[in-house]
């Protein structure tokens, strides 16, 4: 499957040198441990053979602008990377609904469930989290309360490669 990912030009030097790239704990932001620990656990159950040694690098379908704000810190030098990865190496979330769990809240599907756990001190908020991988779901959200965009889908794998690279666009922040 052809996606798209953003690493700094240091990223993409050490790709080069090493042959591949794994996410590392040293660039998540600990305010994110527990958040990117549970997606590691998430991709454990289903991503074939990875066995949780490394961080996500992000990926997303729909193609990168270099021009986007809020890629990369402003002024930093990057890359854009088309890759090729087998799909079955991707596990896919919605953008929006992650943000939930970065900010350890429920997913939700509307106000109402919303103020239940709220009333609730927030117990078993956690059951909610796999939603993000559902998309099926998330489509029938209520549109005041959140919206499901198609084009905002991230996903996750455990690797890239240096075969997988098809382009790399440079770029600096804005």
């Amino acid at each position: 499957m052809i996606v798209h990912t953003v690493q700094p030009l240091s990223i993409y030097w050490l790709m080069r040198d090493q042959g591949y790239y794994e996410g590392s704990s040293k660039y998540v932001c600990e305010d994110f441990k527990k958040p990117y620990d549970w997606m590691k656990a998430q991709m454990m159950d289903r991503i074939p053979d990875y066995q949780g040694s490394s961080y996500p690098v992000w990926v997303w379908k729909r193609t990168v602008n270099r021009n986007e704000e809020c890629l990369l810190p402003t002024g930093q030098r990057g890359v854009i990377l088309t890759l090729d990865i087998p799909d079955q190496q991707i596990l896919w979330s919605c953008f929006e609904s992650w943000h939930c769990i970065l900010n350890d809240s429920p997913v939700t599907l509307n106000e109402a469930e919303w103020e239940k756990y709220d009333r609730e001190n927030w117990a078993n908020m956690q059951e909610t989290w796999p939603r993000i991988f559902d998309f099926d779901l998330l489509k029938t959200i209520d549109p005041e309360w959140h919206n499901f965009d198609d084009n905002w889908v991230q996903g996750v794998t455990p690797k890239i490669t240096m075969d997988q690279v098809k382009k790399v666009k440079r770029f600096i922040a804005k």
